[in-house]
């Protein structure tokens, strides 16, 4: 079993506005493993960036710890000042944002943004830091990495910025990466290619992923374990294999047959309603009012987290003993049967 670096407990975040509480974060619950990636997938609005935020303790001004707890290394994170912080942000977690462009400076070369990341957390000279610049842009698979450290970002293509980023992100040799929809401003074939180089530096360095997207295609690709989130919440959690082929929870259900695969026939399903305003959160399954397997009590009381197996928990009352036996979407079981016929 591998080490458990990091624990994040009943986590509640919420945002003050004119309007009041944005409760952004509703108690979610998960760890996360040396070595693995953990993707946290759900819609627009759902809480994954504000909870990766958490983590590297950068919420906005008017965003606050509402209840829980984020553990790494012994440390309490919520209950961290922002000169502690220094010494674990950037240096022990790292993180990757969806837009290279706003991350790099454009006035400086990258070998120089490099350079002061590498001297701002490490006690090294200029030529040391230099030469770690160069191994870096070399690591992220950018031919002529001495020369290239002399350009400025804009005389580098949207994929060879991400990878400066994530060379950035690398810089302090973390052992958590937070990757916020690293993909999202690429197209489809740069996407393979930083999907690609991350998995390979994962197996390089050892480093533990937390890779947030809405996009489960990039999912199937890069995780080892999945976590759905919804309204702030995590509503169902498992291995790649047991959240694609074998899912529980309602919301899962919709968010795998609005996927198209090359069986697909006819028009892609699609989720019902709108998110709830987490100004004033539902009472009870907040996906309820959106599910066609919504019972009486989804409307008074929240589910707990069900355990399925060792890996696998979903937060939906569908899995009481007194419950219906409900049967999943047609694309859902179909996938079910695949996935069997392959593993047998």
């Amino acid at each position: 079993m591998k080490d458990k670096i990091l624990e994040v407990k009943d986590l509640e975040v919420s945002f003050r506005t004119y309007a009041g509480d944005v409760q952004a974060v509703r108690g979610s619950t998960f760890d996360l493993y040396e070595g693995e990636t953990l993707a946290i997938v759900g819609e627009s609005g759902s809480g994954k960036s504000v909870t990766v935020k958490a983590i590297m303790g950068l919420l906005a001004t008017n965003g606050y710890y509402k209840n829980g707890s984020i553990m790494f290394e012994g440390n309490e994170i919520t209950e961290m000042k922002e000169r502690d912080m220094h010494s674990i942000r950037g240096n022990k977690i790292a993180m990757i944002f969806q837009d290279p462009m706003t991350s790099l400076d454009p006035t400086m070369t990258v070998g120089k943004q490099l350079t002061e990341t590498i001297k701002l957390h490490h006690d090294v000279t200029k030529k040391e830091a230099h030469d770690r610049a160069v191994n870096l842009i070399e690591l992220v698979e950018i031919p002529e990495p001495a020369s290239r450290m002399k350009q400025y970002p804009h005389q580098f293509s949207g994929g060879m910025r991400q990878r400066i980023v994530i060379a950035m992100a690398l810089a302090c040799e973390p052992r958590i990466l937070i990757a916020d929809e690293p993909t999202t401003a690429l197209d489809v074939t740069i996407q393979a290619q930083i999907i690609e180089l991350m998995n390979d530096l994962k197996e390089k360095l050892g480093v533990a992923v937390i890779f947030i997207t809405h996009d489960l295609g990039v999912v199937a690709n890069v995780a080892d374990r999945v976590a759905v989130m919804y309204a702030g919440r995590i509503v169902e959690i498992g291995t790649s294999n047991e959240i694609f082929y074998n899912p529980y929870h309602p919301y899962t259900w919709g968010l795998m047959t609005s996927m198209p695969d090359l069986e697909t026939e006819g028009k892609l399903l699609a989720i019902p309603g709108t998110p709830p305003n987490l100004l004033h959160p539902p009472v009870g399954d907040a996906f309820a009012l959106r599910s066609e397997y919504a019972m009486e009590i989804d409307f008074e009381e929240a589910p707990p987290l069900f355990k399925i197996s060792e890996t696998h928990y979903a937060a939906t009352w569908l899995l009481h003993e007194y419950a219906p036996k409900v049967t999943p979407p047609a694309i859902i079981v179909k996938r079910k049967e695949r996935f069997s016929e392959v593993s047998e």
